[in-house]
């Protein structure tokens, strides 16, 4: 049973945004859009010369880790719910040396602020996997604390439309934790640019673009939305009897994205319509849907 979060109000600091370079950002719509595992076998050859990295590292990275810090002293715990592993620290940091040539110390803040990607490390036991450790300093707008003691099933149970997810669980935990590294790509509009999306903290919400775009000269939402990508991919430990989940978020304006390609503003506008809406209301999207949908084909 995880233990009761306690509830925070913060504000994370301000800070200019982050932005991933719009051709660097994964783009992953398609459609129907449905919510499913999506999860692609990372190679097992290591060194391969177009196999997909464990890690990302750029340019950025000293601007995530200075983001990380300032997350860090306004949630402190509330970032690093649970007790790290030392070996399990110790695996990261070898498999990050061995991948960037980046060496970091096995230490909880090393590893933060080292890592442009947020970790969660699961542990193997009579009961399933379950979260044990979280460092998770970018969240996607859920609470890390929350997540402590959960297993797989119960992670996803707050998401719409999760029977493909949930009927698919023991088989993703097995392949993506026990087996084999594996990635995955999740994207979300938001009207907020910042990397870190805690639910308590003080950000841009809907209401705020809609005013924002309404004031604008070119009246367009669009111009005040960010495309959001959570690189997610694993790291089996089946000799420690555990598992490593990492997350990197990228953000970009979406304008920014949709030009990087012709038609992307068409995918887009597909995904959306497609998308149900117990989706649309999860994602906090089901009051400017129609707006977005009227403006991507205005834009095509």
């Amino acid at each position: 049973m995880a233990p009761a979060a306690t509830q925070v109000c913060v504000n994370i600091g301000v800070t200019m945004p982050i932005f991933t370079p719009a051709p660097q950002m994964p783009w992953t719509v398609s459609s129907p859009f449905r919510m499913h595992p999506g999860l692609k076998r990372l190679p097992a050859a290591p060194g391969a010369e177009e196999a997909p990295p464990l890690f990302v590292r750029d340019a950025l990275a000293g601007a995530y880790a200075a983001r990380k810090a300032a997350v860090l002293r306004d949630l402190g715990a509330q970032a690093l719910p649970g007790v790290p592993d030392p070996e399990v620290l110790q695996a990261i940091a070898q498999a990050y040396a061995a991948q960037t040539g980046v060496h970091l110390g096995a230490t909880p803040e090393a590893l933060v602020g080292g890592l442009q990607e947020d970790f969660v490390v699961l542990h193997d036991e009579a009961a399933g996997m379950r979260t044990r450790f979280l460092a998770v300093c970018f969240p996607s707008n859920w609470n890390p604390a929350e997540k402590l003691g959960l297993d797989f099933a119960a992670i996803h149970a707050p998401v719409a439309d999760n029977a493909m997810l949930q009927a698919g669980a023991q088989g993703i935990v097995d392949m993506a934790f026990r087996k084999a590294s594996m990635l995955r790509h999740v994207w979300l509009l938001t009207p907020d640019a910042d990397l870190p999306q805690h639910p308590e903290a003080r950000r841009t919400r809907w209401e705020d673009a809609l005013q924002q775009a309404d004031a604008s000269p070119s009246g367009r939402l669009l111009d005040q939305v960010f495309f959001r990508v959570e690189r997610q991919t694993t790291l089996p430990l089946p000799a420690l009897r555990r598992g490593v989940f990492f997350i990197r978020v990228m953000v970009c304006g979406l304008t920014d994205v949709l030009r990087v390609t012709p038609g992307r503003a068409a995918d887009l506008h597909e995904a959306l319509r497609s998308m149900t809406d117990a989706v649309a209301h999860y994602r906090g999207m089901h009051g400017v849907r129609p707006r977005l949908l009227h403006e991507l084909l205005a834009l095509d």
